[in-house]
């Protein structure tokens, strides 16, 4: 898991997750956003070990599952976030993480 000890933080009220050589600080955590956005849990795991600039390799590797099953959990958190890029998907749990309101719209030009 990404995830971070509390313990090494000045806040450990605060989730930290660690995002390449980065610590992102948030209030939020993993179990808030599989409730908001209907992911299961590997499912967000799969789009912080992304925004971890991790390869599916090693994605599976901190996982301990084949690289297909990886790749299944990112699909589906593909399907069920509505986007098809990792930039759209880390975008969206990276900014509700750290606190931004996120909700699914219907938009006039949406394709």
């Amino acid at each position: 898991m990404t995830q971070i000890d509390p313990n090494q933080t000045e806040r450990p009220e605060l989730h930290v997750y660690r995002v390449g050589n980065f610590a992102l600080f948030s209030h939020r955590n993993c179990q808030q956003a599989r409730a908001h956005f209907g992911l299961s849990n590997r499912e967000v795991e799969v789009v912080l070990h992304i925004a971890g600039g991790l390869t599916k390799q090693e994605i599976a590797d901190q996982m301990g599952v084949s690289p297909a099953t990886a790749d299944t959990f990112r699909r589906r958190a593909y399907i069920k976030l509505g986007v098809k890029s990792a930039a759209a998907a880390v975008a969206i749990v990276s900014a509700y993480l750290a606190g931004t309101r996120v909700e699914e719209r219907q938009f006039d030009d949406a394709a």
